[in-house]
């Protein structure tokens, strides 16, 4: 008999709901996984909130299916359930079974150690997003904006297209010094510098930076 299961996808923000990039990836990989193993997906649920929250709507009901359709609760990531330890610990005591689709071997009697490294993560993030407004900041971001969050994303994607402008430019010089019969990084950077080429930040090359170039 194939293994029921119950898909619960979840997005953190308005913004990637709306895009459904984070919910497609989330549905892609629990469908991969559910045809690999040779199960069946019996329910699908998805709401946007956050993973501190716990009482999500969503969630609820994909449990209320699993009990009542026997079947097992999936999710693409562990972290989609939620990062709180202590709710994770709670899914012990839970009569409803769950599978990450990254985590394989992450089960309802392993999941205290999972789950104190998702509560870690869940600390590091809201870490790196204070960094983040603080430097956005900085730059001149007006942080009183409803959504100060959004035009840091927003920069950030304009400094890594910036950035992937930059190699695309890079690249051609770069393979046209390694024609000249300059294998090493160390040998290009140094090629660039005589040519007085400088690199984004307007610095000299090294070896490395044209390495993460090529």
């Amino acid at each position: 008999m194939k293994t029921r299961y119950v898909a619960y996808l979840r997005v953190s923000t308005k913004m990637q709901g709306l895009d459904g990039l984070g919910i497609a990836a989330q549905t892609d990989a629990v469908r991969s996984f559910v045809e690999k193993h040779g199960g069946e997906i019996v329910g699908q649920f998805a709401e946007t909130e956050s993973g501190a929250k716990d009482d999500r709507p969503q969630l609820i009901a994909a449990l209320t299916m699993c009990r009542k359709a026997k079947a097992v609760l999936l999710v693409a990531r562990l972290d989609r359930l939620s990062r709180d330890a202590a709710f994770l610990l709670s899914l012990r005591k839970c009569d409803v079974s769950f599978r990450c689709v990254d985590m394989p071997e992450c089960d309802r009697f392993t999941v205290s150690l999972f789950a104190v490294l998702a509560e870690r993560e869940r600390d590091l993030i809201a870490s790196r997003t204070r960094l983040a407004l603080q430097a956005a900041k900085r730059r001149g971001v007006v942080l009183g904006t409803k959504t100060p969050e959004r035009q840091v994303r927003l920069m950030n994607i304009g400094a890594r297209r910036a950035k992937e402008q930059f190699a695309a430019k890079i690249r051609p010089i770069v393979e046209e010094i390694k024609e000249t019969g300059i294998k090493t990084w160390a040998g290009v950077a140094e090629a660039l510098n005589r040519r007085g080429i400088t690199s984004r930040q307007g610095t000299r090359w090294y070896g490395s930076t044209v390495k993460a170039i090529g």
